[in-house]
This record gives structure tokens, C-alpha cells and sequence, in this order.
């Protein structure tokens, strides 16, 4: 009752979305039916060193250890701050730390490969194009892609309205390219169907519904391969390409937050990693002194 309660209070006061719902469910319920805690929910740091242990055994990844730990802490917050716990062990609990990477992206030239691969004279052609278009044209999450309602495409002023982590909204420019997409779409395809349910959101599948998320992954997947082989593309990697390539572009790093949509500016930092051979060859052609020295070895 106490795990219930909490999260109706993660959706009505914080706002968070079913999936970080879901997830906060998962690790409270692994937790405490690993040390059969059932009503008094006191434990010391013991419980806490063999909870790491048992993860570790279980070869969990440093990311995943560290959300278990976030949502345990936060959980047993609630517990003492609603005097169920004499304490809460987790405040002071460490975590694995957390490497850094630079994620993985398509060339551009790769992501207009994908791009032109729906025609528009094939069946769903133009509801295709547009969603890959949107995608990498705002950097859009799959779930808050398959969310989109058409009354959040504001064309007047070329910006959509984004749904995002714990229903915050954000304002997210959507380029000529996809907003052209987006128009053929609605004109001639979105416009014929007569949906009896989600009669609001902008993609439809085959069976007049809502996307499913793996629905989403598999149409992608579909023209990625196509253009690509067998080069791994998912939706994050456009968004990854999208966030990369505004980035090399020159584009401020906070504005690429925004789209993102990016609850700290750290988060948008793995995208500013720049490949180390290319500091080597950069430092070795500008530097003074290196400069001094290639020019003497060439003499």
C-alpha cells in the first residue's frame, strides 16, 4: 500500500510519465522482495552494502546500478519525510561512477540517405517521410513522437509542442524540410483516415491506431537498412545525429538543451566530446611551435 501510495504520488505531484513510473516500480519491488521486506521497511547500511553486492553478481551495468540507488534514496525520502522510517540509508549510499560518452550518430550524408527513402507514390509514403523528417528535425524521443497530436504542429510559426519526461512541454522549431512533410502528409493521407480512436494523434499505423513504440522502431529500422546495411540505427541514434550535427554546425549548447528537451546542460555535453586524433591533428597543424617544427623537418 505504502509503494502504491508513493506512486500516485510520483504521477499527481511530480508529473512523471507511466515509463519512469514503471521504473521506479521495478527497482522498489526488486529491492524489497530481495530482503523480503513487507511492512517495516527500517534497514541499516549492511542491507545496503549486500544489495550492491547481489547487482554486481548480477554483472548490472554502472548506469543501472546508479538509477536503482536514485530511485531507492528518493523512495525512502518519502518513507521518512511521511515517518514510516527511522532514517533514510540511501541518502549517503554511493554510487558507481559513470562514464562520459560520445554517442553514436549517422553522417549527414547518411541521415539523407534514410530520408529519402519513403516515396511518396508507395502506400504510407507520406506519413513515413514525415516521421523521419520530424525526428531528425527536432530531435523528438520515440514516445513523445508517437504522442504527437496534430493540434500541436503550430505552422503558422514553424514550431511543434513537445511532450516530454514528466509531461513538461517544450517548443521545438521543426525546419521547411519536415514542415513540408508534415503538410503533404496531413493533406493527402492523414486526412482520409477516419481513426474511431486517437483521433487526435498525427501518426497513425496500418490499423488506424496510436504507434506502438516497437511499431516505431521496426518502420525506421526498415528504411535504415535500406539505405545503410546493416549499420545500427535506432530512433536515439537520429537524435543523437541531430544534436551532433547542430552542434559541429555551431550551435550553442544550451539552445540544443532546449531541444532536447534536457533537464541539466551535463546531459547535452556528451554531444561536445570532439574524436582525440582529431585535437592531434588540429594541434599539430595550428600550434606555433608545432608549426615551427613541421616546417623545419619539411626544409
Amino acid at each position: 500500500m505504502i509503494v502504491t501510495n508513493y506512486l500516485q504520488y510520483l504521477e499527481l505531484e511530480c508529473g512523471l510519465s507511466p515509463n519512469s513510473l514503471s521504473a521506479y516500480g521495478r527497482d522498489i519491488a526488486e529491492f524489497l522482495n530481495m530482503f523480503k521486506l513487507k511492512s517495516d521497511f527500517n534497514i541499516t547500511s549492511k542491507i545496503i552494502n549486500e544489495y550492491l553486492r547481489k547487482l554486481h553478481n548480477l554483472n548490472r551495468k554502472p548506469g543501472t546500478v546508479a538509477r536503482k540507488i536514485s530511485s531507492l534514496r528518493n523512495f525512502y525520502k518519502y518513507l521518512f519525510d511521511n515517518n514510516h522510517v527511522r532514517s533514510n540509508p540511501f541518502e549517503y549510499a554511493r554510487v558507481p561512477r559513470i562514464m562520459r560518452y560520445h554517442p553514436d550518430y549517422l553522417t549527414v550524408n547518411e541521415v539523407k540517405a534514410i530520408l529519402d527513402q519513403p516515396k511518396p507514390e508507395n502506400r504510407n509514403g507520406l506519413r513515413d517521410r514525415a516521421i523521419l523528417e520530424l525526428i531528425y528535425g527536432t530531435g523528438v524521443r520515440i514516445s513523445e513522437l508517437i504522442n504527437l497530436k496534430i493540434s500541436s504542429i503550430y505552422d503558422e510559426i514553424g514550431f511543434i509542442k513537445i511532450v516530454g519526461k514528466g509531461n513538461k512541454e517544450r517548443l521545438v522549431p521543426y525546419g521547411r524540410f519536415a514542415a513540408g512533410a508534415v503538410d503533404d502528409y496531413l493533406a493527402k493521407e492523414r486526412d482520409k483516415l477516419k481513426p474511431e480512436m486517437d483521433s487526435e494523434i498525427l501518426f497513425l499505423s496500418d490499423r488506424k491506431a496510436k504507434f506502438s513504440r516497437v511499431g516505431m522502431w521496426k518502420l525506421i529500422k526498415k528504411y535504415a537498412r535500406r539505405a545503410v546495411g546493416n549499420k545500427e540505427v535506432t530512433p536515439h541514434i537520429l537524435r543523437h545525429s541531430f544534436a551532433t550535427h547542430l552542434i559541429e554546425g555551431g550551435a550553442d549548447l544550451r539552445v540544443v538543451q532546449e531541444m532536447l528537451g534536457h533537464a541539466s546542460i551535463s546531459t547535452t555535453q556528451i554531444y561536445t566530446q570532439v574524436d582525440k586524433e582529431y585535437l592531434l591533428s588540429v594541434h599539430r597543424e595550428f600550434h606555433p611551435r608545432e608549426r615551427i617544427r613541421s616546417n623545419s623537418e619539411d626544409n
